[in-house]
């Protein structure tokens, strides 16, 4: 009986003490990137002479547009150039902002994804595929460690904070 007793006790510890696999990222299925003009560019009014607002940008807006050597999480030699839509849904034009959905960096699995976060040459196009604003690599850069350390401690509330506020772009003049 004490042996038995002993067995089942070494299992049991052996069975409490065991390491749990961590937990992937949950992210929220309507999470958005919000991408807004940057502080020092008005969302109204002209910025540059035959240059964009804020605003122009998000209503012209087609495509967001991006060179990474990672697509679909694989690391490529060669860059390859990767393209979202805005579709109207994607566009507030009260704050205003454009829209990417949080899965460009976290899947829906809970897997993070480096094509656009590792991306660089981030550029916003209108329906001529004119280049209307930019997302500077250093908006990305700085970014990138922030998102990337909240998600590796599953610290949800930083990653959906800084989807609404590391992001910013550039309207372009003429």
């Amino acid at each position: 009986m004490k042996k038995l007793l002993f067995i089942l006790s070494v299992l049991c510890f052996f069975a409490c003490t065991e390491e749990k696999e961590p937990q992937l990222f949950k992210l929220d299925p309507n999470a958005k990137i919000v991408l807004q003009p940057a502080k020092t560019v008005s969302a109204q009014s002209r910025v540059v002479r035959k240059g964009y607002n804020g605003l122009q940008v998000v209503e012209e807006a087609v495509n967001i547009k991006w060179t990474s050597y990672w697509f679909d999480n694989r690391h490529y030699d060669t860059p390859k150039i990767i393209a979202r839509t805005f579709i109207e849904s994607l566009k507030d034009y009260n704050k205003p902002a454009l829209l990417m959905w949080g899965t460009d960096i976290i899947t829906q699995e809970g897997e993070f994804l480096k094509d656009f976060i590792y991306g660089y040459n981030v550029v916003i196009t209108d329906n001529h595929n004119d280049t209307i604003a930019c997302v500077p690599d250093s908006v990305i850069n700085n970014a990138r460690p922030l998102i990337e350390n909240a998600y590796n401690n599953n610290d949800y509330e930083t990653v959906y904070r800084l989807f609404n506020e590391a992001f910013t772009f550039y309207p372009y003049s003429e």
